[in-house]
């Protein structure tokens, strides 16, 4: 499934709760903000993890770096993959 298709269809079952019907062009504007709120949420707990990890590491404060780094580029190759989605 693509993230268009999720995007679509998170559009559509929007568009059968308002009680007033949605222009073609106001669905694919929808689609886009969800679109960006799917990598925006992705990124942000992205981020959330690589913090907690670093809390959590105490004394093993290189290992967590070295996550972190690891867990960055993961995070670009899941971007990468969501923006080829669409």
């Amino acid at each position: 499934m693509t993230l268009k298709s999720v995007a679509d269809k998170a559009v559509a079952d929007i568009c059968k709760i308002v009680s007033t019907p949605i222009a073609d062009d106001e669905r694919e504007s929808i689609s886009r903000i969800i679109e960006q709120v799917v990598i925006d949420t992705t990124i942000s707990t992205s981020q959330r993890c690589a913090d907690v990890m670093k809390v959590h590491s105490g004394p093993e404060s290189d290992l967590a770096h070295k996550l972190t780094e690891r867990l960055k580029l993961e995070e670009t190759a899941l971007i990468a993959n969501l923006m080829g989605m669409r």
